[in-house]
């Protein structure tokens, strides 16, 4: 079985590019909110970064939790890659200065990693939920 994973997860992360936009929905406690935002795809792990003050991120204080969905394309085919998890927003430095450098529109909205209206959250993928362009099944996995 785990190798089975694996190889999901494999075709998975093969749909992803280091930046793309997603629809990540947050909970806020009564409703769910969906918003797009920018992933950043970074040695397998998951990234976006938002204005500290922003709504979605009194969302992940209170409830920790998020799922994305992004839209696969393959000539006229269209299929999903759906993530569930927890989201960690990130206090440490050294963590927000590198990927700070990694982001390719970091400079459009802040100056430093250490601006005080820069939040870096990190997606902690749990459930995949993956439908290739042209299929009609999805494939379901654990992280």
């Amino acid at each position: 079985m785990k190798e089975e994973t694996t190889s999901l997860q494999k075709e998975a992360w093969d749909y992803l590019k280091p930046t793309q936009m997603i629809d990540l929905a947050t909970w806020d406690g009564e409703y769910p909110r969906l918003r797009p935002v920018s992933l950043i795809f970074d040695q397998g792990r998951f990234w976006f970064c938002t204005g500290s003050n922003d709504a979605k991120v009194s969302q992940m204080e209170n409830y920790p939790v998020f799922e994305f969905s992004l839209l696969l394309e393959n000539g006229d085919s269209r299929g999903t890659l759906r993530c569930a998890g927890a989201t960690e927003i990130v206090a440490n430095m050294e963590t927000k200065k590198t990927m700070a450098g990694r982001i390719p529109f970091f400079s459009d909205y802040w100056d430093t990693p250490d601006d005080p209206t820069f939040c870096l959250v990190e997606l902690l993928v749990k459930q995949v939920e993956l439908m290739p362009p042209g299929e009609m099944l999805s494939k379901k996995f654990k992280v």
